[in-house]
């Protein structure tokens, strides 16, 4: 599905904040997803780490997914911020929902998974971290072990982009922000990806022993990709020192979900490899 997203040129720029400015002129208009933005000068990234994106494709009717929420959330956990995840229901036969629980599918979920091979191979719990390319295909494992080795091997790299992003839900729309700055010189053209996720779903989950547990927790379930599914051009000269601005007001939510529980993950991708380069992430405040 074509998507909509409004973005406003401001003025007076400050990374980051809302309504800190005297004055806003908006100059409003409209562009498809993935369109080429309007970005503009900022002020830096105080924050300069590297973190990684793990994308974990499930379903309600995997039994050895459970195991892997364990395991992501014990790594989340002892990473400190430096590892953010994503679970994400494509359309395969694990993520039937059962009757009388909420349906976590989502198209553009279904799209990367058939462009990354998850859906093809057919094997669930399936993980990717940062689009990490393998000598055929993606890397991808069985996030029921195996994470650290691979976010190691990110996290202990230095940045080569600093990008941090903020978010506030205001008379029905969420207004997004993202800065970057470039800590080394990057070629090639890069894109940046918005997505919703929201925690805390309550949806019937078959667990390892093959039982059904009605009242299990879903956490970080992908709800929309914001932008278009493979981002928003960057416009920058990709040069040390550079600092870029973008704002993304995001309305086309659905009323089903819970915005209190929800954050906004902001990455930035090669656009030729789609590799992750760096990622951040907010709550919807």
């Amino acid at each position: 599905m074509k998507k909509l997203f409004k973005i406003f040129a401001i003025t007076l720029v400050g990374s980051l904040l809302f309504g800190a400015c005297d004055k806003i002129e908006e100059n409003e208009y409209v562009v498809f997803g993935g369109a080429a933005g309007t970005w503009y000068d900022g002020d830096g990234v105080a924050d300069h780490s590297q973190r990684a994106f793990l994308e974990k494709y499930t379903g309600v009717r995997c039994t050895n997914c459970p195991k892997a929420d364990d395991a992501i959330a014990t790594a989340q956990a002892a990473y400190n911020g430096k590892l953010i995840a994503v679970a994400i229901h494509d359309s395969s036969v694990f993520t039937t929902p059962f009757v009388d629980s909420p349906d976590l599918r989502t198209d553009d979920g279904d799209a990367w998974s058939k462009a990354l091979g998850v859906f093809s191979a057919g094997s669930y719990p399936a993980a990717i971290v940062s689009r990490t390319p393998a000598t055929t295909g993606w890397d991808l494992f069985t996030p029921t072990s195996g994470i650290e080795s691979r976010v190691d091997a990110i996290v202990n790299q230095p940045a080569s982009i600093a990008i941090a992003v903020e978010s506030k839900l205001e008379e029905g729309a969420v207004t997004i922000g993202v800065d970057l700055e470039f800590l080394q010189d990057v070629d090639g053209e890069l894109t940046l990806t918005l997505l919703l996720m929201e925690d805390g779903i309550v949806a019937t989950q078959v667990q390892p022993d093959g039982t059904r547990q009605t009242d299990y927790t879903h956490n970080h379930v992908l709800r929309d990709v914001i932008t278009d599914l493979w981002g928003l051009d960057v416009e920058a000269d990709g040069q040390t020192g550079t600092a870029r601005f973008v704002q993304v007001k995001y309305d086309r939510y659905d009323e089903d979900w819970d915005l209190t529980k929800c954050h906004v993950v902001a990455f930035v991708s090669d656009k030729a490899t789609k590799r992750v380069l760096n990622v951040a992430e907010c709550e919807v405040q």
